[in-house]
């Protein structure tokens, strides 16, 4: 499903401690951050693109607009007080709010607590053979964490309301009451005043609106970082198959083009169609019979070469499976000049990989 573009985003500038955040509003816990405007904006269509793919993964289809067009409908810096940083609330998040907007999110903490203690049972497997896993919090702790931040989201509300649950328990036990706690808490805001804006003693104001796109984003951000800690730690990436002897068939590059928010590409089929004829090489990743990750050029094989459309999807992103397609292209190429368009953001991540600026290269814009 789809519905017109642009993509409206809400800028939050100064977000955790000095990214810009980019919030889309219409899609209620769909984030992505940057280092500054440019960088979050380029990142808009593939987080779209991702929190459409995690939905559809639990069997929620959702409209998202298919288009790479962005709109900044409002911008509202976050602030120090005290220490401590007081978030955006947009004048979208001022607001009466829906039934079935908190209904979309109840299912959307149930999609994401599912996902999550999956990812602990496999994390918990690693940890038995290999000892704690590396790169950030202890389990223990991630799990704390979430627990403790989805219980002070849903009470922001009510600043009466005290949570009296063990959140040192288990994360089988205590997630799922942590939960049942928000879901009486926004049931209750539900039933009051959905627009009540409501200030709390370090002075940020909260709406029922931004306590649900905060509830969404909060446990998927997590979810993310344990997922790439654990896939580092694994070497998961390197047990994924990249293939250079495949004509990647269309339908499968329009699967992962969509999961990664490149709409623009896909609604074209037969030009799809045609820049995979013009590729002189193509390297895939595959994990089974998925198609994950995609790479093409086109090189002369003697002095110059292009390299574009690196589409990874959005579970294997973050975890190095960019890396391996680039240097699969760049393989016995040494006598070859390639060039790229980096994405916002991307700089460095191409510059490890061998690539520097270029002040002398020109460009002639797509003119459709």
């Amino acid at each position: 499903m789809s519905v017109p573009g642009p993509i409206r985003v809400w800028l939050e500038p100064g977000y955790d401690g000095g990214q810009v955040g980019a919030w889309m509003l219409d899609l209620p816990g769909c984030f992505v951050a940057g280092r500054d405007t440019a960088s979050a904006l380029a990142h808009v269509p593939s987080a779209v693109g991702a929190f459409g793919a995690w939905l559809a993964d639990h069997g929620e289809a959702i409209a998202v607009p298919e288009t790479d067009q962005r709109r900044v409908v409002e911008q509202v810096g976050a602030s120090i007080a005290d220490g401590t940083e007081l978030n955006a609330t947009f004048g979208a998040d001022r607001r009466p709010v829906a039934g079935h907007e908190v209904e979309a999110v109840v299912r959307r903490l149930v999609y994401a607590r599912t996902d999550l203690l999956e990812l602990l049972e496999r994390v918990a497997a690693w940890e038995a053979a290999h000892g704690p896993l590396p790169g950030g919090r202890s389990v223990p702790e991630l799990v704390r964490h979430v627990a403790a931040a989805e219980m002070w989201l849903a009470g922001r509300l009510d600043r009466g309301a005290r949570f009296e649950g063990p959140l040192g328990a288990p994360a089988a036990t205590i997630l799922p009451i942590v939960e049942g706690w928000a879901v009486e808490r926004l049931s209750a805001a539900l039933a009051d005043d959905t627009a009540r804006e409501v200030v709390d003693d370090k002075g940020e104001s909260w709406t029922l609106a931004k306590v649900l796109r905060r509830l969404v984003h909060h446990p998927l951000d997590h979810l993310g970082e344990l997922d790439r800690r654990l896939a580092r730690a694994e070497g998961a990436v390197d047990r994924l198959v990249i293939r250079k002897d495949v004509l990647v068939e269309t339908g499968r590059l329009v699967e992962l083009f969509r999961a990664v928010g490149w709409y623009r590409r896909v609604a074209d089929p037969g030009r799809l169609a045609r820049m995979l004829e013009g590729s002189t090489d193509m390297v895939s990743a595959w994990d089974g019979p998925q198609l994950v990750g995609f790479a093409r050029a086109i090189s002369d094989d003697a002095f110059n070469g292009y390299i574009g459309s690196v589409a990874v999807h959005p579970r294997w992103q973050g975890k190095g499976l960019g890396q391996r397609l680039i240097r699969a292209l760049l393989e016995n190429n040494d006598q070859v000049r390639f060039i790229l368009t980096a994405v916002e953001g991307l700089q460095g991540f191409y510059a490890g990989l061998g690539f520097e600026p270029d002040p002398q290269a020109m460009v002639r814009r797509r003119l459709r």
